[in-house]
């Protein structure tokens, strides 16, 4: 089969979906290993028997709602790639307000400080959050932890990748289970935890409730069962004038934010998003 024919055998396989073409070309592409516009201007390009038969494969698997960065094993984010795994939650644009907010801030410490920054990352995934800003700050060290071992692994594998190992320590870590040695020492913490309302999960799109680790969703009755247990800790980690901050739901800010003031954080602000949503929580330690 020519790319042309595949092609368009693809889109009418995945024409129920919201971006046929789009999805279509992202597999080809993936399996030549070239980019979309490879597949675009290269319409009569024949195709080994092996290739066609593994574009198939991928585009039915993906006909069946599994999500494309699944079968991509990769999700661009803040203009750099990350490896994605099916055992951890794909990385959203909505994170990339989270680590602009957390760079301000971290960047406002060092013009106090003039010296390195140690945070904490809770929930590290794929390693988005602290890769990110570890590329973006060389006076920065941060130390991971996540409950799950293939997100400990993707970590470590996109640190490596984005040439950022040096600078980050990987830990197994139930929250703060084996975070003792870092009490008082941390200038910051932040995490995207999970913060989905358990009877909300039901209602989300079929490739997310279906595909997407529950582990990472689940944020108990009211969303709010990792940012009380996180908040109540993070005082006794974080050193004054430091601060914690937050990825939230839309309609989280007031909640949260109320969670970081009762346990003596101040300067709480909430950043909404481009639709004007809450998005962001940040708080300051006294």
């Amino acid at each position: 089969m020519t790319i042309k024919e595949i092609l368009g055998w693809g889109i009418s396989q995945l024409s129920k979906l919201d971006s046929p073409r789009l999805d279509t070309e992202l597999i080809i592409a993936d399996i030549l290993d070239e980019d979309r516009l490879y597949v675009m201007i290269n319409p009569d390009k024949k195709l080994t028997h092996e290739q066609t038969e593994i574009i198939k494969t991928n585009i039915l698997l993906r006909k069946s709602n599994y999500p494309i960065h699944y079968i991509l094993k990769k999700r661009e984010f803040m203009g750099r790639d990350f490896e994605v795994e099916a055992e951890v939650l794909i990385p959203r644009p909505d994170t990339e307000i989270l680590v602009e907010q957390t760079l301000d801030e971290i960047r406002h410490l060092l013009k106090k400080t003039g010296s390195s920054v140690l945070g904490m990352e809770i929930g590290s995934g794929s390693g988005i959050i602290s890769v990110s800003l570890l590329a973006d700050i060389k006076e920065l060290r941060i130390i991971a932890v996540d409950i799950n071992d293939k997100a400990l692994e993707l970590t470590r594998r996109n640190a490596c990748a984005h040439e950022v190992e040096k600078r980050i320590e990987i830990r197994k870590s139930d929250l703060f289970e084996n975070a003792g040695d870092l009490k008082g020492s941390l200038d910051f913490i932040v995490s995207n935890p999970p913060y989905i309302a358990r009877d909300v999960i039901q209602t989300l799109s079929e490739d997310i409730k279906r595909f997407e680790p529950l582990s990472a969703l689940d944020g108990g009755s009211d969303g709010l069962d990792f940012y009380t247990a996180i908040i109540k800790a993070a005082s006794e980690y974080i050193k004054p004038g430091g601060f914690a901050a937050f990825e939230i739901g839309y309609d989280q800010g007031k909640s949260v934010q109320n969670l970081l003031l009762d346990e003596g954080f101040s300067h709480c602000r909430v950043v909404k998003d481009l639709a004007g949503l809450d998005r962001v929580v940040i708080g300051r330690k006294i």
